[in-house]
């Protein structure tokens, strides 16, 4: 149950990074492939990792519900 509440931690931090290297590059990230799949790669993990923490969520609650 720790596991699912510290891997949901994860996406805001990704997504923070993401949103930084935006603001950074702007314009650049056309020219900058290297920069711009980075971005696209955190992004996605972002994505992932709420996927996981909330599947994970509720699996748990399912299987030990909250009175």
């Amino acid at each position: 149950m720790e596991w699912k509440e510290h891997v949901a931690w994860f996406a805001p931090f990704l997504a923070t990074a993401v949103a930084f290297a935006v603001v950074y590059y702007g314009v650049q990230l056309v020219r900058r492939g290297d920069i711009r799949r980075a971005a696209i790669v955190f992004f996605v993990l972002a994505f992932a990792a709420a996927g996981v923490a909330g599947l994970f969520g509720a699996l748990i609650t399912k299987a030990a519900p909250v009175a």
